[in-house]
């Protein structure tokens, strides 16, 4: 590692806990998962009235509502003060128990029969999650990790390909649009971590192809919430989501950016964590 980049832990650290910095404009700016991520938690990995849920990184309950919409009960993992609190004004009810704390240093009793991490399970350390999260999943449990994944090279837009110069003038260390490459679609990583140690098996990949329609506001509220957006020093962010904004305003003022949902489950084994 260059002396002069952050080192990968501390930057990962610190970033899981930028969201609960603007809570209100996270639960704003990010979408919902599609319906597809529960149906297929259903058909595949048993959810229904009664499971209990482990979910991971709940932030303000992007995918807790849905889960107890099921039937679910759901403990419900957030480190961030401000998201939990959403997380309790938006979804209390008895079927649910929230944990204020690291996922890592949680207090949990064991026998889930579902552990679920919606755009979380890339802020946990790959060398220990899943050890950790098998000693939580009783034998024939599930794991379903899920992103919604913000663009899609296979479709590409006017908007992106515009936005690309705003991303080269300020950010120039991001890889262009048509250039990069998503870490959720990266299933050798994923499969080498989700069956680390054996404790998992049946890996399975779903994904799915929607668009989210943005206006000036909603990008605003959106892109405010992504870690190198917001770590910009504050004139520089300010000019990136005003010039964000233009551009849609010139398409019309309202654009149809395209979105993958990248969902990966795999079964608990019989192996003692």
């Amino acid at each position: 590692m260059n002396k002069h980049e952050p080192d990968p832990d501390s930057l990962r650290a610190t970033r899981r806990m930028s969201f609960n910095a603007d809570a209100t404009t996270y639960r704003r700016g990010r979408p919902p998962y599609p319906n597809i991520v529960f149906d297929l938690l259903a058909e595949r990995c048993g959810l229904k009235p009664g499971v209990r849920v482990l979910e991971i990184g709940a932030g303000s309950g992007l995918a807790t509502g849905p889960l107890l919409a099921a039937g679910a009960h759901v403990v419900a993992v957030e480190p961030g003060e401000s998201l939990a609190a959403l997380l309790a004004a938006d979804h209390a009810c008895d079927r649910l128990h929230i944990t204020v704390s690291d996922f890592e240093t949680a207090d949990l009793s064991p026998g889930f029969d579902l552990a679920v991490a919606a755009s979380a399970l890339h802020w946990l350390d790959p060398a220990t999650s899943t050890q950790r999260i098998a000693t939580l999943v009783r034998p024939d449990g599930w794991l379903a990790a899920w992103w919604n994944d913000f663009g899609d090279v296979n479709r590409p837009t006017v908007f992106r390909d515009r936005l690309d110069a705003v991303y080269h003038d300020l950010l120039s260390i991001e890889t262009s649009y048509r250039e990069s490459r998503s870490y959720a679609l990266d299933a050798d990583r994923w499969r080498k971590q989700l069956t680390a140690g054996d404790f998992f098996t049946d890996v399975a990949i779903e994904i799915s192809e929607w668009n989210q329609p943005l206006t000036p506001e909603t990008a605003r509220d959106l892109w405010s919430t992504f870690p190198n957006i917001a770590e910009l020093p504050p004139p520089a962010r300010t000019e990136f989501l005003t010039r964000m904004s233009g551009i849609i305003d010139d398409l019309g003022g309202t654009v149809d950016d395209p979105r993958l949902t990248v969902v990966y489950t795999a079964r608990r084994t019989g192996r003692p964590a």
